[in-house]
């Protein structure tokens, strides 16, 4: 006889969630099959049968949360029975213990950061009309050929893309084109409003807590209370950014965002500051011999941070496929523990949301966060004179029993060095 147990997916994980049987007491399973999916706090997996054999008892039902380690069911061999069953054996859960402890799960989840509840039913959900609507590029709504740098200018220029004639390969609108457009006077242009997600019809109901959503208001809770956070701010040119990625794009064919750039600009800086790429620790303060970059990504079931491992040593195109394969598998509910644990610095990007400044909480074991806002045109004054650039504020979060001021202003200023002079990033 075999048992099915909760697998530990990762240090944090206490307990994981049975979301549906594909198997019944009584039916016969084979080596490798799967038998029932569970959820953890950062996936969803299936959980195979390790022998051939009959599926026996099941200890949890569908929706039942199960303490790792605990057994799930068992697989019988031939000829083997099921134990019998012995009355009042099981022992009744704590229904009113467990409700005081959502409670106050619950009262960390309204406080925290990422305050973003859903409601998760057992059956995997297609997201798939979510996510191509999140997905859909704004701007040449597929009519015009046409680059983001562009798309960004014209939007913030009002002008219409449709009357744009493009001077790139195959006809292809760039940011020039949108400069030099000049509106004929019988067709003035008007900016688009920005439209309005639809309106939901309003309820009050209790949406469960996710194990993601319970592990979220775990770690906020063991982040800004223990933490002693304080925060610098920087606003730096990426006028010559954006320039440098709209040219790769279009060479490379590739689509990198302004993130993967600032991915590799944060991994370079970090050679240069040994001491924010750390973790704090009771006895001792571990500077890291590697530089793993944590990026925050949205799921419809909360934050998860997916981890570019060694990011220092990758090319920006590197960084772009791979944080897009990431951020994939982290909405699909299928990474492992590999793919979200060990970093040493995170970075957390609200620019595409049109964020121009905030504080994020930082990511323990790390003693460091990058929260980045978006990027905008700005008048300023340079040489006496007036000219107008693209200007992105960036804010630093830091433990500081580990980083203090100075040394957080200094990691900035070399992070100023690559992002203003993004030369750098591709040499």
């Amino acid at each position: 006889m075999a048992e099915i147990i909760m697998p530990k997916m990762g240090d944090a994980m206490t307990e994981g969630k049975v979301v549906r049987w594909y198997k019944q007491a009584g039916d016969v399973v084979k080596k490798g099959e799967p038998v029932l999916e569970i959820e953890t706090d950062k996936v969803n997996l299936d959980l195979e049968a390790e022998q051939d054999g009959t599926l026996g008892d099941v200890a949890a039902e569908a929706g039942k949360m199960v303490e790792v380690g605990g057994v799930l069911a068992t697989i019988l061999g031939a000829g083997e029975k099921a134990a019998p069953k012995k009355e009042a054996a099981a022992e009744p859960e704590p229904a009113p213990a467990r409700r005081a402890v959502d409670k106050k799960d619950s009262v960390k989840h309204s406080t925290g950061e990422y305050a973003e509840a859903i409601e998760m039913k057992a059956p995997r959900v297609d997201r798939t009309s979510a996510a191509s609507t999140a997905a859909t590029p704004s701007g040449d709504n597929g009519r015009r050929r046409s680059s983001p740098l562009a798309r960004k200018m014209a939007r913030e220029l009002g002008v219409s893309i449709e009357q744009v004639q493009g001077s790139g390969p195959g006809g292809r609108i760039v940011a020039n084109d949108i400069k030099n457009f000049k509106p004929s006077a019988a067709a003035p242009q008007k900016a688009k409003a920005p439209s309005l997600p639809p309106m939901q019809q309003l309820e009050t109901k209790e949406i469960p807590l996710t194990a993601m959503r319970r592990t979220i208001a775990k770690r906020l809770a063991e982040s800004t209370g223990p933490i002693p956070h304080f925060y610098l701010t920087a606003e730096y040119d990426v006028t010559n950014l954006l320039s440098l990625r709209e040219q790769l794009n279009e060479i490379e064919g590739i689509k990198s965002s302004v993130n993967d750039f600032i991915v590799r600009a944060a991994a370079l800086a970090l050679r240069h500051h040994p001491n924010v790429n750390a973790s704090w620790g009771d006895g001792a303060i571990t500077q890291h011999g590697e530089i793993h970059i944590g990026i925050a990504v949205s799921t419809p079931e909360g934050l998860i941070t997916p981890v570019v491992r060694n990011a220092d040593s990758k090319s920006v195109t590197d960084i772009s496929n791979e944080v897009r394969t990431l951020a994939d598998k982290a909405k699909n509910r299928k990474l492992t523990p590999n793919d979200y644990q060990g970093s040493t610095f995170t970075i957390s990007n609200l620019g595409a949301w049109g964020i121009e400044q905030f504080t994020a909480i930082i990511n323990p074991p790390n003693v460091a966060i990058l929260a980045i806002g978006t990027a905008s045109a700005q008048p300023v004054v340079i040489d006496r004179q007036v000219v107008i650039r693209d200007r992105m504020k960036v804010t630093m979060s830091c433990d500081h029993r580990v980083v203090d001021g100075a040394p957080g202003a200094e990691y900035l200023r070399t992070l100023r060095s690559y992002i203003e002079q993004p030369v750098r990033l591709v040499l």
